[in-house]
This record gives C-alpha cells, structure tokens and sequence, in this order.
C-alpha cells in the first residue's frame, strides 16, 4: 500500500465543470481509493441535487467489485456497501467503464489531491491547470498508453 489520494468532477450536460472533488486519503490499495473515489463522486451529486447521473470509471475492476462483492477484499466491503446505500436512492444512476486516456481531468485532481493536506475537498472551481485537462475530455482528445508485449 501506498499513499493515495483520488479526484472527480462534475460536468454539466455540455460537459463544463460543474463541480469537483478531490480528497487525499493517505495509505491505501489502489482499489479502496477507486473505491472512495467513486463513493465521493456519488455523494456529492447526490448533495449537489443531481438525481440523473452517468458515472464514468476508468477501473473495470471496480465495476466488477460493484456487481459481486463475494470477491471483494475484506478492506473493501464497508465502502462498497456505503456506494451501494447511495445507488439505492431515489435516482437514476448509470455506471460506465471509460479508458485512463479518456479521464484527465479527474487523474489531474487525484494528483492535485496529493499535494494536499489529508482529507476531502468540495472545489467550486477547477485548479489551476486543469482546465486544459477539461478541454481535451471534453473533446475526445486521447494520447496513446504504450505498453510492453
């Protein structure tokens, strides 16, 4: 485990910020802060009176945990619970894997949330620098992942 921190935004339905999010919650697995990323992404909707919702998550697993917890990891039960609690509400809420490349924004706001004191953040408005994050999401703008066969 190591120091983790997550981020997420919401956009408005022309994709302009409408809000974010970013929250450094220090020593985690990679999946507990997807995790927590996803549960904060959803709770603030929810405060921010949003009751249709299209969530995007650049992790599969985290899609998979969601459908069946019998193969969740004991650290990860009470979060997928509270999430689950929030699906539950009265709303409509979609849940779509996307691709890392496809996700700047929120990967900016994770990093951001690094250099921050532990703890959740409301942001009215994006950090410095990210709005050309928010740009490129905006308008499909994709730079390649290489990987090693």
């Amino acid at each position: 485990m190591n120091m983790a921190a997550v981020g997420g935004l919401i956009r408005n339905a022309n994709g302009n910020w409408a809000a974010g999010f970013c929250a450094n919650i220090g020593i985690s697995s990679v999946t507990n802060a997807k995790l927590w990323g996803l549960f904060y992404g959803i709770d603030l909707a929810w405060k921010l009176g949003v009751r249709n919702l299209l969530v995007e998550v650049d992790s599969k697993c985290i899609i998979d945990l969601l459908a069946n917890t019998s193969n969740s990891p004991n650290s990860s039960l009470a979060v997928i619970q509270s999430i689950r609690r929030l699906l539950n509400r009265d709303r409509h809420v979609c849940i779509n894997h996307i691709y890392r490349e496809a996700n700047f924004a929120a990967d900016f706001l994770a990093n951001f949330a690094m250099r921050q004191p532990l703890g959740f953040q409301f942001l009215h408005n994006p950090p410095s620098g990210a709005v050309n994050c928010l740009i490129n999401d905006i308008y499909g703008n994709a730079f390649p992942r290489f990987v090693s066969v």
